[in-house]
Parts: C-alpha cells; sequence; structure tokens
C-alpha cells in the first residue's frame, strides 16, 4: 500500500496543523458530472484546470469540523512530485486499485482511477509501465488555495469585484481632487499673468497716448520724449515686472512706475533713477526726465 493512500480522506499534521486530502480531478470533468465539481486551481502551461467534487468537500467538512481541505493531485503538483515527463504516474490504494494521472509533451494532461489493474480512459495503459507515488508527508507543499465550495467562492470573487470597485472609487477621487487642485493653481496663475499683462497695457497706452498728442498737436516747438522713452525702455529691460502708476504723461519732469524687490536697488543702477522701497517688498521708482542730447 502506497504511504501517501494513508493521508486521504483523514486528517494529517502539516506544519503544525492538521489537513485533509481528497482526491480531485485534473483536466476535463465527464458533462453530465460538471454541476457537482468547483474549480480548485485554474489551468496553466503544464497542467489544465483541477476541479474537486462539493459533496466531498462537505463530508470531510462534517467529519473534521475547522480543518482545511485540500486536492491530492493539486497538492502533489504544488509540491513538484508529479513529473511531467513520466506517461503513467499513480497513487494506490491497493495493489491494483487506486489514482492515476497521465502526462505528454511535458504536461499534464487528465487523470483518473483505476479498478483491477484497468484504466478505463486508455485500455493501453498498463500498471508495469506506471511510476508509484508514495510520498511522505515532509515533502508536501500545501498550495496556495485551499477546496472550497461554489458559494464561498462565488463570495470570494463578490468581495474581490468590491475590493476592486472601491479601489477604483478612491483613484478617481483622488483624480478629481488633483484636478481640482491643478485647476485653482492654474486660475492663480492666470490670474497673476493677466495683472501682469494689464500693467504693461496701460504703460504701452501711456506711450502711445504721448504719441498720438505728437501726431495731433501741430505746435511750432514740437515735444520731444525721447530721453524719458529711452530711459524707460532701459529700466524695463532690467526689469519686465515694471508697472506704472496712474494719471500720469511723459510732459512730466519724473515718471513713476513700480517694481518687485529681486535684491538690486534701482536707484542704483542709474543715476537718472531714485528709489524708495516700501513694506510691501516693492521698489516705488521715480525716472527723471532730460534733454534730448
Amino acid at each position: 500500500m502506497s504511504e501517501f493512500s494513508e493521508y486521504l480522506r483523514r486528517p494529517v499534521r502539516i506544519l503544525g496543523e492538521d489537513v485533509v486530502f481528497i482526491p480531485d480531478i485534473v483536466g476535463p470533468v465527464p458533462l453530465s458530472e460538471q454541476h457537482q465539481y468547483v474549480e480548485l486551481a485554474p489551468a496553466t502551461n503544464t497542467c489544465p484546470s483541477i476541479h474537486i467534487r462539493e459533496t466531498d468537500i462537505e463530508d470531510i467538512r462534517e467529519s473534521y469540523p475547522n480543518t482545511r481541505v485540500f486536492g491530492m493531485w493539486h497538492t502533489l503538483i504544488n509540491s513538484g512530485l508529479v513529473s511531467y515527463r513520466k506517461a503513467l504516474q499513480v497513487v494506490t490504494i491497493t495493489p491494483q486499485d487506486g489514482y492515476y494521472i497521465h502526462c505528454d509533451l511535458g504536461r499534464a494532461e487528465f487523470s483518473g482511477d483505476y479498478e483491477a489493474g484497468f484504466f478505463a480512459a486508455d485500455a493501453s495503459f498498463n500498471l508495469d509501465e506506471a511510476t508509484e507515488l508514495s510520498p511522505d508527508v515532509s515533502q508536501l507543499v500545501l498550495p496556495d488555495t485551499e477546496a472550497q465550495l461554489a458559494v464561498e467562492l462565488l463570495a470570494k470573487r463578490k468581495d474581490v469585484v468590491r475590493r476592486s470597485w472601491s479601489h477604483l472609487v478612491s483613484v478617481l477621487t483622488l483624480l478629481i481632487v488633483v484636478s481640482f487642485s491643478i485647476d485653482f493653481a492654474l486660475q492663480k496663475v492666470y490670474s497673476l499673468e493677466s495683472e501682469k499683462l494689464e500693467s504693461k497695457t496701460e504703460l504701452l497706452q501711456a506711450i502711445q497716448s504721448g504719441l498720438d498728442k505728437l501726431k495731433n498737436t501741430r505746435l511750432t516747438d514740437v515735444p520731444n520724449d525721447a530721453v524719458m522713452l529711452e530711459r524707460i525702455a532701459e529700466v524695463w529691460s532690467s526689469n519686465q515686472q515694471l508697472t506704472t502708476i496712474s494719471n500720469q504723461n511723459l510732459q512730466q519732469n519724473k515718471v513713476m512706475f513700480v517694481m518687485p524687490d529681486h535684491g538690486v536697488n534701482p536707484g542704483q543702477q542709474f543715476v537718472w533713477v531714485t528709489s524708495t522701497y516700501n513694506p510691501k517688498g516693492e521698489w516705488a521708482v521715480s525716472i527723471l526726465g532730460g534733454k534730448n542730447e
């Protein structure tokens, strides 16, 4: 008798835990019996899907409550004890009865049981050519998944779906928060840039107003604001965040502007500029006019 057959349908202690192994099916389940089985493990590149009978699970749980149930072939394959290079391997119950698994081309194909040395699946199978599997309990490695009823598998799938939806909702919520944050930041940037554009537009309008007056006024002595304009342009080129103060014109002896502090006193950059630092972190700048040389 195979040592492994002694472990079937009764508690076996592995790593301090009592578990029970019951026969399972590798490969296709007969169509007339499919309603009796549940999937134990999905198909892989070396093994088709594995199924187990629900009533077997229920019987073991009734006999041994709170004991986890595992499939026989599922455990042997997970433990690396089934060789895909050997065509016929068996777990014997008696010298002529037991369970078998058939492999071909480096892959498990199907499993079943045999009686009196007869294999219903293939009459060419011969016990004399079979390899007997009789591992010790210390060689067994429990699979990650135990045998479960259909209702338990359904509940598990629903839980996975629920957690997936929860994760998706969390991600969407994060995306919405990030989107609002980015939108708020862009609005702030837009507002600042709009203020800068408005200030520069006012400066341009003031300069254009002076030019328009020159075009529309017939004077014997035509005002020449070239010096003032050149000085304004020179200051503006050194700090393009220059903003004008309203109600000024180029005919004044000086024109006043405001610019942010960048660590340099504009009054020390140009001899014809006076500057005053204010508590807002800005320089109040006065550009003095002069005769065009």
